[in-house]
């Protein structure tokens, strides 16, 4: 045999050897995330005759799941593949839970605790005592919090390989720095959570929470506004049901669309009397938009994402003179909208999976 030869079948020797050797050196994993999936648990020691016919199974399925460097080669698999235009199941942006809930499979992880990362939550915990102080120094009340991600209060309905929550998460190391720095933060959890056993407060089909869901927040806000009497009463609402079949996950997860029954109330959107305008030099993947109520009353930004931009709009500018809303944009959002803005409140309210900045500060720091 040619040494060329030889050489290349040692090569390929080392690359299939090197994985089974050094799996004793890597962290041991229960859960794949680029996969979407709970990995096979080592096997038990064969007590009958049929767990040892099904024995090298077992045995296989472990060493599939956790030789080393694994989850690097599924990583550069899976984007190999999204270039060439592939996707496979694993690869879904969305997945179904228990009972027909339905999930965003980005930040999934993260909300049930599986996937925790100091330096990300610590990153975005510094951005907020930075937005606090200089707030504080323009005499600007500031509400902060994040929007919990429906797996984080629909823990029993993720999917197996999701599970179990555990903590801290993300969002208690995130709660806990901005306490530490002095930020008015707000945990939404335990509100969200004790009104779940009454109402749906988040969509079975879509990422974003219910109606109900978005009041019970609002009025959790407006409370750490120092602006009780901005909250609105369950009863002080019209409601009715709805039928629709324009939840975003389904779409994700390649299924065709899915009705839902939804119940909506008659401030979901602004009344008449109120305008809106775009206010499109601000830029961000959502432009951003003033509301005026036409009465005199104090004025507000909200720094958030979609999760606010649908609901409390609506609910909040009947109590205004004048809301602007303003995407966070990964923290990068322009800081001239509160220079220009110049309001009595802020409220800053991103969805949990979106409180990340990766080193960014707003524009116009200064």
């Amino acid at each position: 045999m040619f040494s060329p030869r030889r050489y290349l079948i040692l090569m390929v020797m080392a690359v299939l050897v090197v994985p089974v050797i050094a799996m004793p050196l890597v962290p041991f994993q229960t859960v794949s995330r680029e996969e979407n999936r709970m990995l096979a648990s080592p096997p038990a020691w064969p007590q009958d005759a049929e767990a040892w016919r099904l024995a090298p199974r077992a045995v296989d399925a472990f060493l599939a799941d956790h030789f080393a460097l694994r989850e690097a080669a599924i990583w550069v698999g899976a984007r190999l593949e999204r270039r060439l235009g592939v996707t496979t199941p694993a690869q879904a942006m969305a997945v179904m839970g228990e009972g027909g809930q339905m999930f965003l499979t980005e930040g999934l992880l993260r909300s049930t605790g599986q996937d925790t990362d100091p330096q990300r939550a610590g990153d975005y915990a510094d951005f907020v005592c930075q937005v606090a102080e200089r707030l504080a120094a323009r005499g600007t009340v500031l509400a902060t919090g994040l929007a919990p991600s429906p797996g984080t209060i629909l823990t029993d309905q993720t999917p197996p390989w999701a599970r179990p929550a555990v903590t801290p998460s993300d969002h208690d190391l995130i709660l806990a720095a901005l306490s530490a720095c002095g930020a008015p933060v707000s945990d939404l959890r335990p509100a969200l959570r004790a009104a779940a056993d009454s109402a749906a407060m988040y969509r079975r089909f879509d990422s974003h929470w219910t109606p109900k869901g978005a009041l019970v927040a609002y009025n959790e806000m407006a409370e750490a506004l120092g602006r009780p009497d901005w909250r609105w009463a369950h009863e002080d609402l019209a409601w009715a049901e709805v039928r629709v079949d324009d939840g975003d996950l389904p779409r994700m997860a390649g299924m065709p669309p899915a009705i839902e029954t939804l119940e909506i109330h008659d401030r979901t959107g602004l009344t008449p009397r109120m305008t809106r305008q775009a206010l499109d030099a601000y830029g961000g993947p959502i432009p951003a938009f003033s509301v005026r109520s036409g009465t005199e009353g104090p004025s507000v930004v909200i720094i958030g994402d979609s999760f606010t931009a649908d609901f409390f709009p609506s609910l909040m500018a009947e109590r205004l003179g004048r809301l602007v809303w303003i995407h966070m944009n990964g923290c990068g959002f322009d800081w001239r909208v509160i220079e220009d803005a110049a309001p009595d409140y802020v409220l800053l309210l991103p969805a949990e999976r979106n409180a990340m900045c990766h080193g960014v500060r707003p524009k116009g720091w200064g």
